[in-house]
């Protein structure tokens, strides 16, 4: 058997990282499409949603502060005020749609800029 250069050694660990990564990443897209499919095509009612348990906890993904849903509404509040108004308007939509905190909604509102 032919001894490999470190060239040529370095060159096959070069392509099986970009091929590991392009895998990863089609596996990530594909994952993100399936669910984005699964929650519009999922109609859940108030009542099946509100007979969840209490500690499930939705991730909160592209919102601008940290650790959105273990935050109190006071802490949140305190937190928009560092915001944008495309950031207010994300979270208002955000809230709006999960757990509809009022202090929340009026804080982050559009008509209160």
């Amino acid at each position: 058997m032919k001894q490999q250069t470190l060239k040529d050694l370095t060159t096959r660990v070069d392509q099986h990282l970009r091929n590991a990564r392009f895998i990863g990443k089609l596996s990530v897209d594909v994952a993100q499409k399936k669910i984005q499919q699964f929650c519009a095509t999922s109609h859940r009612t108030s009542e099946n949603v509100s007979d969840l348990p209490k500690e499930t906890v939705e991730p909160s993904f592209d919102l601008p502060i940290e650790n959105y849903d273990a935050l109190t509404a006071r802490e949140i509040v305190a937190a928009l005020k560092g915001c944008s108004a495309t950031q207010l308007l994300v979270i208002f939509n955000y809230e709006n749609t999960h757990r509809q905190r009022r202090t929340i909604l009026k804080a982050a509102s559009p008509s209160d800029e």
